[in-house]
């Protein structure tokens, strides 16, 4: 008897687990966030935009760092916030 009461614990914990996992994903899902294209469509739309130079992703911050090379021959690094989609200074 004793063996089985084990059996229905580990299943109800392993189905909790799962339980609160899927929902953490859908809550993660929900927020809505600026995708890569979004932020590189922001920096092609400067008016001094000439060629696209590199771009990184800040996993920590959530930051898209797009660096282009401007019509005068300069460069210019834009900071892209994932969460809000604005330019960040």
């Amino acid at each position: 008897m004793n063996i089985y009461i084990k059996k229905s614990c580990y299943i109800l914990l392993a189905l909790t687990a799962l339980f609160v996992n899927s929902t953490a994903y859908g809550i993660e899902a929900r927020i809505s966030t600026t995708s890569f294209s979004q932020a590189l469509q922001s920096a092609k739309s400067k008016n001094d935009f000439a060629v696209l130079k590199s771009t990184k992703f800040d996993v920590k911050d959530k930051i898209y760092t797009i660096t282009y090379l401007t019509k005068d021959g300069n460069f210019e690094t834009l900071k892209i916030s994932k969460v809000s989609g604005k330019e960040m200074k």
